[in-house]
C-alpha cells in the first residue's frame, strides 16, 4: 500500500515535468505577432525567412466575402476574405487582407453556402469578426503591383 501511494505521489509530481512544452517549442511551430498587417508587408521569401511557412498563426479580422468553391460536403472548399485595418490620423482608413481557404465536411456547418434563419453560434457570416488558426501558403496578385496573402485554414470561430 504505502509503494502504490508512494508511486502515486511520484507520478503527480513528476507527470506534468515529463509532459510539457516550454515556449521555445511552442514558438517553434506557432507565432501569435503576426497580424494581416503584418502579414501583408512580407513577400514570401521575407516570411520564409522568419520562419513563417511553417508555423500556425492566430488571426483576427472582419469577414468581408465567402465564396463556396465546391459545395459538395465531402470535399467542401471555402475561400474567405479576411480583413483588417487602422486609422490612419483622423481621416485616413488603411485596410490589409488575405485569403483563407478552408476545406473539408467540417467546414461546410461553419460557413454554409445558405445560412438559415437563426444561425447557429459556430456559423460564420460576412461581416462577422472572427478567429482563426491558419498556414501561410502563397502571395497571389490582386491587382498591378497588389498581392494578397493565401492561407490554409485550420480552425475558424466568430468573435461574439
Amino acid at each position: 500500500m504505502k509503494r502504490a501511494i508512494a508511486a502515486a505521489l511520484f507520478l503527480l509530481v513528476w507527470a506534468p515535468a515529463l509532459f510539457s512544452i516550454d515556449s521555445g517549442d511552442f514558438d517553434a511551430v506557432a507565432d501569435f505577432s503576426v497580424t494581416i498587417k503584418t502579414l501583408s508587408q512580407l513577400d514570401e521569401a521575407t516570411a520564409n525567412a522568419y520562419g513563417l511557412m511553417n508555423r500556425f498563426l492566430l488571426l483576427d479580422g472582419t469577414v468581408t466575402n465567402i465564396l463556396i468553391l465546391d459545395g459538395n460536403e465531402e470535399s467542401y472548399l471555402v475561400q474567405v476574405e479576411l480583413v483588417s485595418g487602422e486609422w490612419i490620423g483622423l481621416e485616413e482608413v488603411r485596410s490589409y487582407s488575405c485569403w483563407v481557404l478552408f476545406s473539408g465536411p467540417r467546414f461546410a456547418s461553419v460557413f454554409p453556402a445558405r445560412v438559415p434563419r437563426t444561425p447557429p453560434p459556430e456559423v460564420i457570416e460576412s461581416n462577422d469578426h472572427i478567429l482563426i488558426v491558419a498556414v501561410a501558403l502563397q502571395t497571389v496578385e490582386i491587382a498591378e503591383g497588389e498581392t494578397a496573402w493565401v492561407l490554409e485554414g485550420i480552425h475558424a470561430r466568430p468573435l461574439r
